[in-house]
């Protein structure tokens, strides 16, 4: 019997209906030969069937028949089965300690089901069971400022029936109070920076590494996935979340970047930027470095009658396309309808200039995500990737008018296809490889 092919991982990325396993070597310093992807393998997910192991193995065999048995090093997975990560986000008031918890969340890869700001409500606690979040993200207060109302909404939190853990993001004074409050009430509770330390200040990054921690936790107890653990002998992150932090890396070489992630489902953009220094003198509202959104409404499947309606009558598909497209035809419609959820989601996204007019005359001031610094336009997804007019859609989100007060990514940006799809992957190989290998990946992949 032939010896298993050592190689240096498997990453599995674990989608709501199709698990992916591949198979990655040359990351290891001092490795042989360039990083490179060896092959994937495809198998629906069988999380509904109460074993994601069943998928799990299904896409290794596949992968296996072609390269042989494997023996990787390590052996890493991404999820959004199972819900995702689903979370709720409470804090003082909505358009500061709320709206940075809110950042954090869906930088960290959530799916934020509902946010409250102010002290929460009976009406507020019935939503939250209905919820049933994964995780709950409290924060509220600056530093040395209002520690009442999270207290209060701590003491609120403790009266729920359900026990998701809590992770405490807000004044760092009642920090243990709060923590002591929930933790005797049965709740696993986890401390990290005040997601809004001060006025216009945002410290998000220490929130998102202690949700991911929290939820790698929480899915090797989600229904259906409590087997993930005899597959996976490293990290275990939420899918979208993986991709922002494979993002990173790249802006890290590559300069300022916008990725969209066009699914069955949703539509995530994330981008990586700190703007122009012209648009940030006139900004009135603080922004991260790293920002994600996600548009529920924007999938080339579960919600393809509502992206058909933005497109003119003349275009919109009918019948509309499957979840697989197969046919000429439901490929065609499939690709329209990539295309106007890419260009309505990188619209959402991007902030916009707006003009006041005050006793000394009007201002031009500056609202929500600056893209304008952004070179570098990524697609990655299965709508993206393995569609046609996946380059076309890309690059249909430029600014394309000196008139347009939208913040865009500028005309001259380049679009790229993340072709070998592993943008995911590469999120979690970067919690075990070196970061200049899993970058090289990227490069390959996108043909830079």
């Amino acid at each position: 019997m032939t010896s298993p092919r050592p190689i240096d991982a498997l990453v599995a990325e674990i989608g709501s209906t199709t698990t992916v396993v591949s198979a990655f070597d040359g990351l290891a310093t001092g490795a042989d030969g360039a990083p490179r992807l060896l092959g994937q393998g495809f198998a629906p997910t069988s999380v509904a069937e109460g074993d994601v192991r069943i998928g799990l193995d299904a896409a290794r065999a596949m992968l296996e028949e072609s390269l042989g048995a494997l023996e990787p090093t390590v052996t890493l997975a991404t999820s959004s089965a199972a819900g995702g990560l689903r979370m709720t986000v409470h804090g003082l008031t909505q358009k500061m300690t709320a709206a940075a918890a809110h950042e954090a969340a869906l930088g960290a890869g959530a799916v934020v089901e509902y946010t409250t700001a102010g002290r929460l409500r009976d009406g507020d606690l019935r939503r939250i069971e209905e919820v049933h979040p994964s995780l709950i993200l409290l924060a509220g207060g600056v530093e040395g400022g209002d520690s009442e109302v999270v207290l209060h909404n701590a003491a609120r939190l403790a009266e729920l029936s359900i026990r998701p853990i809590i992770v405490y993001g807000g004044n760092s004074v009642v920090a243990e109070e709060a923590r002591t409050l929930l933790e005797s009430a049965g709740f696993r509770v986890r401390v990290t920076a005040n997601v809004y330390p001060g006025i216009d200040e945002l410290d998000i990054v220490p929130a998102r590494t202690v949700i991911h921690d929290a939820f790698e936790e929480h899915i090797t107890h989600a229904p259906g996935m409590e087997r993930i653990g005899g597959f996976v002998t490293g990290r275990i992150l939420p899918t979208p979340g993986a991709v922002l932090i494979a993002s990173e890396l790249l802006a890290a070489e590559l300069g300022d970047l916008v990725l969209v992630d066009v699914g069955g489902a949703t539509s995530d953009v994330h981008s990586i930027t700190d703007g122009s220094p012209e648009i940030a003198a006139i900004s009135v509202e603080p922004q991260p470095h790293s920002k994600r959104t996600v548009e529920g409404d924007l999938g080339t499947f579960v919600s393809a009658a509502h992206v058909a309606a933005l497109l003119p009558p003349a275009e919109r598909p009918n019948p509309l396309p499957p979840a697989i497209p197969l046919t000429p035809a439901d490929v065609a419609a499939a690709a329209a309808l990539a295309r106007i959820a890419t260009v309505t989601a990188v619209e959402r996204h991007a902030g916009h200039l707006s003009h006041l007019y005050t006793p000394s005359g009007r201002k031009t001031v500056a609202r929500g995500r600056d893209l304008t610094a952004c070179r570098l336009i990524v697609g990655t997804g299965g709508a993206l990737t393995r569609l046609p007019g996946g380059l076309e859609a890309l690059e249909a989100v430029r600014a394309g008018s000196a008139a347009s007060d939208k913040l865009l990514p500028p005309a001259d940006s380049r679009a790229v296809l993340d072709r070998d799809y592993i943008f995911a992957c590469c999120g979690a190989l970067s919690t075990h490889f070196p970061a200049g290998a899993v970058v090289a990946l990227m490069r390959t992949s996108i043909g830079l």
